[in-house]
């Protein structure tokens, strides 16, 4: 690895063992650098701000550092190419969503081919994952249940379904829980109606080698268009799905291995 790669690795490491304070024995050990090196970065991050050395030789984080889509730039690459193609050949809007904190943030996108049809979701537009459509039905159905009422509030969830003539439409925490279960076993799923704007969505969920979530990759369309596209959309988002997955596993089979702190119970010292 060069300089900058190694720096990136203890940032890394020092991101996933948490708040607590990190040994640099164990981060020199893990990271597989010998300590000379180890402390010639942990000085410069310590000089910028970025760490605070205590007296025993452990590191206290202070910052954070995470990637929206924690893959490489041949996989964004690949992600920009494959959202182009099926917008063009389709003619719909393509879409990255990614997840943070309690929000959908919209990642990329590719314009809607008709200049006259306007999707209020751009590049960095933030989404509340309260509101129940199908792509917060995707990402929260990898969660358990358990998981769900430890980070919502479970009677906080909507709908904004435009042709109901409500807005929003609450749903109990039973029905919340029912629609995940049943979703939980899907990669694929679509808005039987548009939303309060005239929006309806298509999507496929995208995860990492290792079952992780990635990413939510989506065709956005007005709910006006005739909807007996379905089945091409779902065909060409899970042909982009096993291709994206099939990259994400070569790349971590080959370049970026599992981090070993991923793999031990470090916390610290």
């Amino acid at each position: 690895m060069n300089p900058t790669e190694r720096t990136l690795q203890v940032l890394e490491y020092i991101m996933a063992a948490g708040p607590e304070p990190v040994k640099q024995t164990d981060i020199a050990r893990h990271c597989g650098l010998s300590p000379s090196t180890l402390n010639r970065i942990v000085k410069s991050l310590s000089d910028w701000g970025y760490l605070f050395r205590t007296s025993e030789k452990y590191c206290v984080r202070n910052f954070r550092l995470e990637r929206n889509v924690p893959m490489s730039q041949t996989y964004l690459a690949k992600l920009d190419s494959t959202m182009k193609d099926m917008s063009e050949r389709l003619g719909v809007s393509a879409e990255v969503i990614v997840v943070a904190g309690h929000e959908l943030l919209w990642h990329s996108k590719t314009g809607y081919p008709d200049p006259n049809v306007v999707i209020r979701a751009s590049v960095g537009f933030r989404r509340s994952l309260y509101e129940l459509d199908v792509l917060s039905q995707l990402y929260l159905s990898r969660l358990t249940w358990d998981d769900v009422q430890a980070s919502f509030y479970t009677d906080g969830f909507f709908e904004t379904l435009r042709k109901t003539g409500q807005a929003t439409h609450w749903l109990p925490a039973p029905a919340v829980r029912d629609t995940l279960d049943g979703m939980r076993s899907e990669v694929f799923a679509a808005d039987p109606e548009g939303n309060h704007v005239g929006i309806r969505r298509c999507a496929t969920v995208v995860e990492d080698p290792n079952g992780k979530f990635l990413h939510l990759l989506a065709l956005a369309e007005p709910d006006d268009r005739p909807n007996d596209d379905i089945e091409k959309y779902k065909d060409a988002l899970l042909a982009a799905r096993a291709e994206l997955s099939e990259l994400g596993y070569a790349e971590s089979s080959a370049n970026r291995l599992a981090p070993k702190h991923h793999a031990l119970p470090l916390r610290g010292g």
